[in-house]
């Protein structure tokens, strides 16, 4: 029977159990598409009584020559790094980048997708506030337009993502600490944020997994406020030698700035790890070890998915451990 609204090319895809994309490659005829996929959208399309909108089609045809880039905030140095390049990446083609903060609030977010989808933006870039709950906000969007997930992504959903592999950077961090530091001195301990975000749990899962099951760990936000008052909590406890390996460069940053008004030495007494290696790093003094994300090939990613018609794709790229004075090699 047919649905009580005219039928949407999202309702062709789900009945069909493809992508949006894919419905539209098959009943545009753009693009050759494979026969049995073929013969499923078609069908589902026939039960549907679903009919293609020329009008619609040509509208979309016009590009707006506008991406949109939806961040948790713009506070953190990385999220704004991060716009910083992807702007650069996409100033050659003549495409403007229009960025919103969501200020760490989930209906913000949604408010802001909502304006790009309406301004007919030619793609959206994310960058979800949380790993489960922004997940009808990143739906709602791949139905839309082409979508991708940048640095944090919500599982399961439409969109493409392009990011670093967190477990390989803290794997780096494993290798530098097993190679140049005397744990028995310089006990690790983890300064983390709370596993709202994917980035935050992927980290904290990879701290448990290359360094201790019962690494210390004190989880907070990506603020440089919360890494000076994690750094002040371990003083309180008695620390007075460690390694504090971070989730974020912006995190470190506060890190050393408590550690050395309190009149500690970095590297002498803590050692100090970020993860970024963009953003907040530039301000770090002393200048941070940290696993610096490729964002320049990651940006270029990003165009690149923007200009292409492929189905969703995930794209995984390897960081690298950039040693400075907070914790020097040997």
């Amino acid at each position: 029977m047919a649905p009580s609204r005219p039928a949407t090319m999202a309702d062709v895809a789900q009945l069909a159990g493809v992508s949006v994309a894919t419905v539209s490659r098959t009943l545009s005829g753009t693009r050759a598409v494979d026969p049995a996929m073929q013969r499923k959208v078609t069908e589902a399309a026939a039960q549907l009584n679903y009919q293609v909108n020329l009008v619609g089609r040509a509208l979309r045809q016009t590009r707006s020559s506008t991406v949109g880039l939806v961040v948790p905030d713009l506070e953190n140095p990385y999220f704004s790094a991060l716009a910083q390049q992807l702007s650069r990446v996409f100033s050659d083609p003549g495409i403007d980048l229009l960025v919103f903060s969501a200020d760490g609030s989930l209906e913000t977010e949604a408010r802001g997708v909502s304006s790009f989808l309406g301004r007919q933006v030619d793609a959206l870039v994310m960058i979800p506030v949380h790993e489960q709950l922004s997940e009808a906000t990143v739906t709602a969007a791949a139905a839309a337009v082409h979508t991708i997930q940048l640095d944090r992504h919500v599982p399961g959903t439409a969109a493409s993502y392009v990011g670093v592999s967190n477990r390989e950077g803290v794997r780096l961090v494993h290798e530098h600490v097993s190679s140049c530091i005397d744990v028995g001195t310089h006990p690790v301990v983890y300064v983390g944020a709370a596993q709202g975000s994917s980035s935050a749990h992927e980290r904290l899962d990879s701290m448990r997994r290359w360094f201790s099951p019962e690494v210390p760990t004190l989880l907070g936000d990506f603020s440089a406020a919360w890494g000076r008052e994690a750094a002040a909590r371990l003083l309180a406890d008695g620390w007075r030698s460690a390694t504090i390996v971070t989730a974020a460069d912006v995190i470190a940053v506060g890190v050393v700035s408590h550690l050395l008004h309190q009149g500690c030495s970095v590297p002498g007494d803590f050692r100090v790890i970020g993860f970024d290696g963009v953003g907040a790093a530039a301000f770090a003094y002393p200048t941070l070890t940290t696993v610096r994300q490729p964002v320049e090939e990651m940006a270029r990613s990003i165009r690149a998915l923007v200009e292409s018609d492929d189905e969703p794709s995930s794209r995984w790229f390897d960081p690298e451990l950039v040693i400075g004075e907070t914790s020097p090699g040997r």
